[in-house]
């Protein structure tokens, strides 16, 4: 932001307030935190995360059905960047006003980033033109993006959540649960590569965004709930000064699904070593 921003100590402050961004977004991929940081913005009195609202499915925020009635209203649809954009403002203001007073908060995914409906799909072409970095942009959207730089623990423990069917737990006994699995390396380099291309993606969409902050997982965690100095900087971004930052925030009641995961991985170190590789071969291209 530029200059010292006005305290916001109201959604209806924040959505008339060129100092506030309407709403916060969270980019990342799966096992970053993302469930984590929601839910402790949720267990405050400021902000209300509804997570990945354009995933579809039960629980989720019905775009589907959402975008079935703005169909229908028209007559048809063109999927044009302007009747994109309306049908986008009209489901966000639809979610500001369920969460309102509250700021509303939530999760763009990378693999959602590729695509206008709730299709899983990287994104591609050039960032400058991706429509949805676009739209958040020009939405004056407050955006999080959540890294996970161990791209090698983030692996694992999509590996092991799948395995123990297990993926936000409150129960630490859950965390403890003993296990030994393999990673493979094809399956690796698939799931790996594409988060190191889609992370520089969307640095390069954002550059030069005032409203474009970086964090990183597990450095949000303290405790049960967000880290003071990363807790800090998100309530900047918002519009909250400092005394409200205890009110953007609360306990999570989420746990690690696995502390320890080189005792469970049997091939930690080798996918360690691709990861690195990885990490300098995109750096470097």
């Amino acid at each position: 932001m530029r200059g010292p921003a006005r305290q916001c100590r109201s959604y209806r402050e924040a959505t008339l307030s060129d100092d506030c961004p309407p709403f916060l977004v969270t980019i990342a991929t799966q096992r970053s935190g993302t469930k984590f940081l929601g839910t402790s913005l949720s267990a405050g009195t400021l902000a209300r995360s509804l997570g990945e609202v354009f995933q579809p499915g039960p629980g989720g925020a019905d775009f589907r059905g959402f975008f079935a009635e703005f169909v229908a209203a028209r007559g048809g649809f063109g999927f044009e960047a302007e009747e994109m954009g309306a049908c986008l403002d009209g489901f966000i203001a639809r979610l500001r006003e369920r969460v309102a007073p509250a700021m509303l908060h939530f999760d763009l995914m990378y693999n959602n980033l590729g695509s206008f409906a709730p299709i899983w799909s990287m994104p591609s072409g050039a960032p400058g033109s991706n429509f949805l970095a676009n739209w958040l942009k020009s939405r004056r959207a407050g955006v999080i993006h959540l890294i996970r730089p161990d791209l090698a623990e983030c692996f694992a423990s999509h590996v092991i959540a799948e395995t123990r069917g297990i993926y936000h737990t409150g129960n630490d006994a859950d965390a403890a649960q003993g296990m030994q699995v393999t990673l493979g390396a094809e399956q690796a380099l698939a799931y790996m590569l594409p988060i190191l291309k889609t992370r520089r993606f969307v640095q390069r969409a954002f550059g030069g965004y005032s409203r474009f902050l970086e964090v990183t997982y597990p450095e949000i965690i303290g405790g049960q709930a967000v880290a003071g100095p990363q807790a800090e900087r998100i309530a900047r971004l918002a519009g909250f000064g400092p005394a409200q930052v205890g009110n953007l925030f609360g306990p999570s009641p989420l746990r690690q699904t696995a502390k320890d995961k080189r005792a469970l991985v049997t091939n930690f170190d080798d996918i360690d070593r691709m990861a690195q590789n990885l990490q300098r071969h995109v750096n470097d291209g």
